[in-house]
C-alpha cells in the first residue's frame, strides 16, 4: 500500500494531511493522522498487537505491507479475520451453550464468549430497548438499567457475550429489541435521523422591546467573547437544516467575524465605539472591548475527552481538534488526556513535553482510543480537575479544555447540578473552556453552563474549517484566560437618547446593582479576545416624551451621549477593577461599524425576527445584492456569502 499515493489521490485525505503537516507533524505522522481515525476497537487492536510505543511509524510500515485503497478497511478487514480465526478455536472448547451462544444461534451468528470483542463490531453508545425477557436476565447480573429498561451496548455485550449486532438480529427470533440510535461507522454521519428526530436543547431566547434612558437609564449585560452560536448555525445551514431563533444568540455572531483594531499594549482591555446614522432620528451603537494579547510560558494543559457513542460521527473533526491542541505545547508543558463514557479513564497524566517527537508519540496514542458506551460526564470532570491540582503550574496556564457534544446523561445530568460541580470546582483556579460538536443530539444549554461558569470560552466544530478559525487561530484566547467576570453597563444621556436597545445578549442580561456586586460572575476573556455590542438608538429627549406624574427629570446638560463602562477581575483576582469611556454625539462610524450592522441583520433574519428596522433591512439588502458584503473588514467573504446565500 503506498500511502502517499492514496493521500495525493483523495481530496479528503489531501487536505487532512496538509493541515496536520502545517501544525508541524511529519510527512509520516501527516498522512497516518490523515488516512486513519481513533474510535473503533479494531484500531484499538491492531495497535496492541504491533506495540504502543512509535505508533505512528508502526502503523505506517504496517500499512506499506498491506494491498488495498482504504487504509480503515484493511485495518478492519484483518483484525476481524484473525478475531474470527480465534474465536473460532476457542468455540471448539466452549463449555455447554450459554445466554449469548443461545442468542447468537438464533441468527446463525458467531459466539464470542463473554468479554471477549465482536467481528465487525462498531463502537458506539447505543441504547436499547429490552423485552422484559431480556430485562430480566439483565436484572439477574445486577446490571444498571435506564428508565423504560434500556440498557448500554456495553452492558449488552458483556452480559451476553454476543454483539450487539448479533443481539438485534436475533429479534426476528422472538428476542425484540431495537435501537434508539441507528448504527454508525466512524466518521459517518448519523443514519436515519431527521430534524423530527433531533434532540438538541438550547436556552430559549426572546427579543426584548425598546427601553427609556428615564426609566432605564443603564444597560448592563455580561461581557462575551464566545462564538459557539455561530459554529452551530453554520453547522445547521451546512447540513440544510432549519435555524431556529434558540440557536441565533447575536452577539456571538458579532463576536465570531474578524474587525480591523490593534489589542491593547499597554492595559488589559481597551473599549472602541463608533456611532452611525441609519435614518434622521435613528443611529446604530457599535461598541468594541478588546484585550490585550499576553501567552503564559508554562502551560498544564488537561484535555477532557467525550468518547461516549454519540461522538462516533464527530471523530474526525475530533481527532483534528486534539492534534491542533497537541501542536500548540512546547518543551516543558504537561498534557494530560482523560476519556469518559461509561467511566473515565486517565490516558496520561502530566506527561511533559521534552521534544517534537513526543507529540506524534502522543497521537499515536489517542489513535488507539475506542468510541463505545454512555456519558458519565461529571465523573470525567472530577478526574480532569483532580490531575490539572496535581500538576498545577504556578504563574502558568492551567486550562482543562472539554471536547464533546454535551450529551451528559449518567452522573451529573441536569444544568443547575453541571453548574454547582463546575463553580466548586473552579476554585482549584484551573479554567475550563469548552469545544463542542455534534449534529441532532447537541446540548448547546449544557455547554454554555460549563464555559461560564468554569470561567472558560466557548466555540463549537464541526469541519476542519471550523477547527482552523475558533481552535488554531484562535487558541491563545481559547487557553490563555487574562480576565474573568468581564461585565459591561452603558449609561445613556436622556437629553440626547429618547430610547435604546441592545440588539442580543438576551440570556446575558443583568441588573444595574449587579455590576458593581463582584459576586455576581459573568464570563472570561482570553488573550487577545474580542467582544462586541450593537445598541439600537432613537435620538432625541427622552423627557419630551415621558409623561411621568410624580416627578421631572433633572437633566446634567452634558454633550455626551452616553457613557460605557467594563469591569472585569484578574484571572486570580477577586476584587473587580473599572474602566470606562465616554461617548459624544458626532456619526463617525467606520467599516467595522458597517460589518458589525450586517451582521445583526443577518441575526435578525436568521431568527425571522419582526425587530428589523425598515432602513437597516434596506442596508442589508444593497450590500448583500450588490456584493459589496464582501469588501467589510476582515477575510469573512466566505461565510457571509454562505449566510446570505441561506437567507436568499
Amino acid at each position: 500500500m503506498n500511502i502517499s499515493e492514496i493521500v495525493k489521490n483523495s481530496s479528503e485525505y489531501s487536505q487532512r494531511y496538509e493541515y496536520y503537516h502545517s501544525l508541524g507533524y511529519s510527512e509520516k505522522a501527516a498522512e497516518i493522522l490523515s488516512v486513519l481515525t481513533y474510535g473503533n476497537r479494531e484500531l484499538q487492536d491492531l495497535i496492541k498487537d504491533l506495540g504502543e510505543d512509535r505508533i505512528i511509524e508502526r502503523l505506517y510500515g504496517w500499512l506499506t505491507e498491506q494491498t488495498g485503497e482504504n487504509p480503515e478497511v484493511v485495518v478492519r478487514s484483518y483484525m476481524q479475520e484473525k478475531r474470527r480465526q480465534e474465536w473460532e478455536e476457542q468455540k471448539k472448547n466452549q463449555p455447554k451453550p450459554g445466554i449469548g451462544e443461545a442468542i447468537a444461534s438464533a441468527i446463525g451468528g458467531v459466539f464470542a464468549s463473554k468479554n471477549a470483542g465482536s467481528p465487525g463490531r462498531m463502537s458506539r453508545r447505543r441504547s436499547l430497548s429490552v423485552t422484559d425477557e431480556v430485562r430480566g436476565a439483565v436484572l439477574c447480573e445486577d446490571a444498571d438499567v435506564e428508565e423504560g429498561g434500556a440498557i448500554c451496548e456495553e452492558d449488552m455485550e458483556n452480559l451476553f457475550g454476543a454483539a450487539p449486532e448479533a443481539v438485534m438480529a436475533a429479534s426476528a427470533g422472538g428476542m425484540a429489541m431495537k435501537m434508539a440510535e441507528p448504527m454508525m461507522a466512524p466518521g459517518m454521519p448519523a443514519l436515519g435521523l431527521s430534524e423530527e428526530t433531533a434532540t438538541d436543547s438550547y436556552e430559549k431566547i426572546e427579543e426584548k422591546d425598546a427601553k427609556s434612558p428615564l426609566t432605564a437609564p443603564t444597560s448592563t449585560f455580561r461581557m462575551t467573547t464566545n462564538t459557539a452560536s455561530m459554529g452551530v448555525v453554520l453547522n445547521q445551514i451546512r447540513e440544510g437544516r432549519h435555524v431556529d431563533i434558540s440557536q441565533v444568540r447575536i452577539e456571538e455572531l458579532l463576536n465570531y467575524f474578524t474587525y480591523d483594531y490593534e489589542a491593547p499594549k499597554d492595559a488589559v482591555f481597551r473599549i472602541d465605539t463608533e456611532l452611525v446614522k441609519s435614518s434622521e432620528d435613528k443611529g446604530l451603537l457599535y461598541i468594541h472591548v478588546g484585550a490585550k494579547e499576553e501567552q503564559k510560558e508554562k502551560q498544564n494543559i488537561i484535555l477532557l475527552l467525550d468518547v461516549s457513542g454519540s461522538m462516533g460521527s464527530q471523530n474526525v473533526v475530533t481527532q483534528e481538534t486534539i492534534a491542533t491542541v497537541v501542536s500548540k505545547l512546547k518543551k516543558g508543558d504537561t498534557f494530560s488526556l482523560v476519556t469518559y463514557s461509561d467511566r473515565d479513564e486517565t490516558v496520561y497524566s502530566g506527561f511533559e513535553i521534552k521534544g517534537e517527537g513526543d507529540k506524534e508519540d502522543l497521537m499515536g496514542r489517542i489513535l488507539a482510543i475506542v468510541i463505545t458506551g454512555c456519558t458519565y460526564g461529571s465523573a470525567g470532570i472530577e478526574t480532569a480537575y483532580k490531575i490539572g491540582a496535581e500538576n498545577y503550574k504556578e504563574g502558568g496556564n492551567n486550562q482543562v479544555i472539554l471536547i464533546t457534544d454535551g450529551d451528559l446523561n449518567f452522573g451529573v445530568t441536569k444544568k443547575d447540578g453541571l453548574e454547582k460541580l463546575i463553580e466548586e470546582k473552579k476554585k482549584s483556579n484551573l479554567f475550563l473552556s469548552v469545544i463542542g460538536t455534534g449534529l441532532y443530539n447537541y446540548k448547546d444549554d449544557k455547554l454554555e453552563v460549563l464555559s461560564k461558569h468554569g470561567n472558560g470560552t466557548y466555540c463549537v466544530v464541526n469541519r476542519l474549517s471550523d477547527v482552523e478559525e475558533s481552535v488554531n487561530r484562535c487558541y491563545i484566547s481559547l487557553t490563555n484566560i487574562i480576565a474573568k467576570d468581564v461585565k459591561a453597563q452603558v449609561e445613556f444621556n436622556p437629553a440626547h437618547v429618547k430610547s435604546y436597545r441592545l440588539l442580543g445578549y438576551e440570556n446575558r442580561a443583568l441588573s444595574h446593582e449587579d455590576f458593581k456586586n463582584d459576586k455576581v460572575i459573568s464570563e472570561p476573556y482570553g488573550s487577545g479576545g474580542q467582544g462586541v455590542a450593537l445598541y439600537e438608538i432613537v435620538r432625541g429627549n427622552a423627557a419630551e416624551v415621558e409623561e411621568l406624574k410624580y416627578q421631572k427629570p433633572q437633566l446634567s446638560g452634558s454633550e455626551e451621549l452616553c457613557t460605557v463602562k467594563v469591569r472585569y477581575k484578574e484571572p486570580l483576582g477577586e476584587e473587580s477593577i473599572e474602566i470606562s469611556k465616554a461617548v459624544g454625539q458626532e456619526c463617525n462610524g467606520g467599516e467595522n461599524a458597517k460589518l458589525a450592522r450586517f451582521l445583526y441583520c443577518i441575526g435578525e433574519k436568521l431568527r425571522q425576527s419582526d425587530k428589523l428596522s425598515a432602513e437597516d433591512d434596506a442596508f442589508y439588502n444593497e450590500l448583500a445584492q450588490s456584493g459589496k458584503y464582501k469588501e467589510l473588514p476582515g477575510n469573512n467573504g466566505e461565510v457571509l456569502k454562505l449566510l446570505v446565500d441561506y437567507i436568499g
